[in-house]
Parts: structure tokens; sequence; C-alpha cells
């Protein structure tokens, strides 16, 4: 009939399939999405898994705060960057210079020392794990260490040199002191430091003074003690020597007169006549010649 409206009639097979390309576009997106996004990690991951370990130096691992591996050789190795954990420990030596500090020796005395200690770590694993600030605990254990050591022996010997003998003045040289650097101080130095570190993995190289002096406290007096010390050995070095060159002297003067008496009694008894002049003349030349300590010229009077 003419004047009625016609509705029109949808197609559900259509709207199905134009959904299915819909959900089919989306899950394409969401896999190249994905696909882009593992890539991104993934890369990076695996480009920060190769570590390079430097020419004297190891690599301490560790996987979730766990111990894995030590990789002591140089090159370039992968590592498994999920959880992990790298300490680089140097293997070249070190050196701490120990400040001034203030200790008292063996006769009391209050000193200024200062030291010089050289050590490398010997075992990477016990320095990267065991201690914590490892170079702080080296310095401080060989700073207690010193003031140990140098408490244990003088800086100098204080001996009664005026009633001494000389086997005993001798043997008290021999004693170590700290003003002579014994050689067995320094290795008591290294010994006691090494027993101290070695927990930490350090060996320790050398330990030795780097400077010794008395206090300012007392500097003034030992270095007016030290000058009157110095003025009397030289003194009793003065005398000493002035015996031994009279000594010399009475010997070269009576070797002299040997040799004069007996020229004047073989002229005698060759029946030379000589008079008293001449005689005093004869022996005064003959001394001098002997005597003397450069090359003379005597004068010899003839007729």
């Amino acid at each position: 009939m003419k004047g009625q409206k016609t509705t029109p009639v949808l197609d559900d097979s259509s709207d199905e399939e134009s959904n299915v390309e819909l959900s089919r576009m989306d899950d394409g997106e969401v896999h190249w999405a994905a696909t882009l996004s593992w890539l991104f990690c993934a890369v990076p991951s695996l480009l920060c898994s190769f570590t390079v370990v430097e020419q004297n130096t190891e690599l301490v691992t560790l996987h979730c705060g766990r111990f894995s591996n030590v990789y002591k050789q140089p090159g370039c190795f992968f590592i498994n960057p999920c959880g992990v954990e790298k300490i680089v420990v140097s293997k070249a030596k070190i050196s701490i210079d120990l400040p001034n500090t203030k200790v008292i020796d063996f006769n009391g005395n209050p000193l200024i020392v200062s030291g010089v200690v050289v050590y490398y770590w010997a075992d990477t694993k016990k320095a990267a794990l065991d201690i914590a600030s490892r170079e702080c605990f080296v310095a401080d254990q060989a700073s207690a260490v010193m003031k140990s050591i140098v408490s244990q022996y003088p800086y100098e010997h204080l001996d009664d040199k005026s009633g001494s003998e000389d086997s005993d003045s001798e043997a008290i040289d021999e004693r170590p002191c700290l003003k002579t650097e014994a050689k067995q101080i320094t290795d008591r130095l290294v010994r006691n430091l090494q027993r101290r570190v070695k927990i930490a993995g350090a060996k320790v190289d050398s330990f030795r003074f780097n400077e010794i002096s008395y206090a300012p406290e007392i500097a003034q007096g030992m270095l007016k003690k030290q000058q009157a010390e110095a003025v009397v050995q030289s003194r009793s070095t003065l005398v000493r020597g002035l015996f031994f060159f009279l000594c010399s002297l009475v010997l070269n003067y009576e070797g002299a007169v040997s040799i004069a008496t007996s020229t004047m009694s073989r002229l005698s008894k060759r029946k030379i006549v000589m008079d008293h002049v001449e005689k005093t003349r004869l022996v005064s030349n003959l001394l001098t010649v002997v005597c003397a300590d450069e090359k003379v010229h005597p004068m010899i009077q003839l007729g």
C-alpha cells in the first residue's frame, strides 16, 4: 500500500565477520607491541651480559646475594645479568702513608712516628666479601701495629759509656733501636701486620718508618744532650789521638837516639877523632834525618 514505510533488515552474518576482522587486527597489534617490547628489553640485557675483566684485576660475582664465581683471568665473559652484583678487586700494589703519630718508646720518651706500608690483595674473595671498607681496615691495623712495636724498642741507646768495657759497648751497639731501624724491627712490623690483615685477604709486602723523631716538647732537651755527648766524644777522641801520637813520637826518638849512639861508637872504634862540636853537629844531623816527616837536606861542614 502506498503511504506505508518499509524498515531495512540487517544482515547478522556481515556483522559477525566485521567483528572477527577487528579482533584479528587488535591481536596482531598486540603481538607486534609485545615483540617490540621484548626486543627493547632483551637486546640491552644481552649486551650488558658481556663483562670485560682487565689486566691485573679480578672480578667477584654474586647472584641474588649469593657468591657465584671469581674471574681471575683477563678477558671478556658472559655473565647472567639477572640479580647479578659485580665486585672488581685490583691486584696492583697499594701504598699507605701513615700520618704522624705520637708514641712512647721503651725508655718513656715521646716520639713522632710515621710509616709507609705496601701491600696487595692476594685473596680477592676475602677482600670482596669478608671485610667492609678493606682499605680503611688495613690502614687502621697498620697504625695499631706501628704503635705496639715502637713502644717495645728505645729510640736510641742511653748507656753509660764511661764505665763500660769494649765488649759491653759492642754488645749494646748490636741491640736494635728505632734510630738505626734495624732489620729485626721491620721484620716484626711485617709479621705482626700480616697476621692481622690475613682475614681480609691482604699480603703485606713491606712496612718501613717514614719519619721518626723526638716529640717537640723534649726535642730541645734531647738536642742539647746529643750536643754534649758529641763534645765529650770529640774530646776523648782528641786525647786518645794525642796519646798515640806521643807514644809514636817517643818510639821514633828512641830509635833515632839508638842510631846516633851506634854511629858514634862505630866511629870511635875505627879511630876517627872528632871534637865535641863535630860530634854534636853529627848527632843533630842524624836526629833531623831520622825524625823528620819530610825530606831534609842536612848541612855538612868540610875542612
